[in-house]
C-alpha cells in the first residue's frame, strides 16, 4: 500500500514537471534566431501563394518578439508581413499585399506598445505622410444621466518618405499617454454593466489618420499602395490607418 502511494505521488510530481515544462517552452521560452530572406520569402508564398513575395526588404524588431517584414511581390506590388514568437517558434501572423500604413498593436490593452507600419510603393511619389490622432468632440452621458462634453483632440506627426518609403515607429509618447487616460477614465467611471463595452468605445472615439502629400506637399493618392489582399493566421491587432482629406482637418489643433 505504502509503495502504491509512493509511486502515485511520483507519477504525479512527474506529470506536473512535464506540464510546467510544456508550458514554459510554449509560452515563455526565448526566441531563436530569426529566418533567412530565402526562408521568409519560402514561408510567405507557402502560407499565402497569392502574396507572391520575391524579395525581402528589410526586418524590423518591433520588440523581442514582434518582427515586422516589408517585400516586393512578383507584381511589384509592395506587401507587409507581421511575424510573432509563438508557442517556441515564429508564426507568420499577417500579410497584406499592399503597403498602406497600419497601426500594429502589440498589445492591445498597452496604447505604448503601438506602431506605425508601411511600405508605399514608390510609384506613388509619396514624399511624406502626416499622421493624426483624433478623437472628434462630443458628450457621454453618465449613469446619472448628465451629460459630460469633450473637445476635439487632435496630434499630427509628419514621417518623411525621402529615404526610406518602408519602416516602423512606435507611435509618440504623448499619443500613447492619452489613449490610456481615455481608457482608464472610462474604467473608473463606467458600471459593471458598460465594462464589457470599454474597449469598443475607446475605440470608437480615437482614431489614427494619415494624409500622404507629394514633393510640393500635396495631398496624393497612393493608388498602388491600396486595396491589396491579405491574410491573417492567429491573434493579431493590426488596423487600418484611415486617410484623411483636408477639409477634415481642424487647423490650429495640431499639436
Amino acid at each position: 500500500m505504502v509503495n502504491k502511494k509512493k509511486y502515485i505521488y511520483i507519477s504525479c510530481g512527474f506529470i506536473l514537471v512535464l506540464l510546467a515544462t510544456i508550458v514554459y517552452f510554449s509560452y515563455f521560452s526565448q526566441p531563436s534566431s530569426f529566418l533567412t530572406e530565402e526562408m521568409l520569402i519560402e514561408e510567405i508564398n507557402k502560407t499565402f501563394p497569392k502574396a507572391n513575395a520575391n524579395q525581402i526588404l528589410e526586418v524590423f524588431d518591433v520588440s523581442e518578439k514582434h518582427k515586422y517584414v516589408p517585400f516586393i511581390t512578383g507584381e511589384d506590388d509592395y506587401g507587409k508581413s507581421f511575424w510573432v514568437w509563438d508557442k517556441y517558434k515564429w508564426r507568420l501572423a499577417y500579410i497584406d499585399t499592399k503597403g498602406r500604413p497600419y497601426i500594429w498593436k502589440i498589445n492591445k490593452n498597452d496604447p505604448a506598445s503601438y506602431h506605425l507600419v508601411w511600405n508605399i510603393h514608390p510609384d506613388d511619389q509619396v514624399k511624406k505622410g502626416d499622421f493624426y490622432m483624433i478623437r472628434d468632440r462630443g458628450y457621454r452621458t453618465t449613469e446619472g444621466q448628465n451629460k459630460v462634453y469633450y473637445p476635439r483632440v487632435q496630434v499630427q506627426r509628419t514621417i518623411s518618405f525621402e529615404e526610406n518609403a518602408y519602416g516602423v515607429l512606435k507611435i509618440p509618447h504623448e499619443w500613447a499617454t492619452y489613449v490610456q487616460s481615455i481608457k482608464d477614465t472610462q474604467l473608473a467611471q463606467q458600471s459593471k454593466f458598460d465594462a464589457f463595452f470599454n474597449e469598443f468605445s475607446v475605440e470608437q472615439q480615437i482614431y489614427f489618420s494619415w494624409m500622404p502629400l507629394n514633393e510640393a506637399s500635396e495631398l496624393t493618392f497612393p493608388k498602388r499602395s491600396v486595396n491589396g489582399i491579405s491574410y491573417s493566421n492567429g491573434d493579431i491587432d493590426v488596423d487600418f490607418v484611415m486617410p484623411i482629406d483636408e477639409m477634415d482637418i481642424e487647423r490650429g489643433h495640431e499639436r
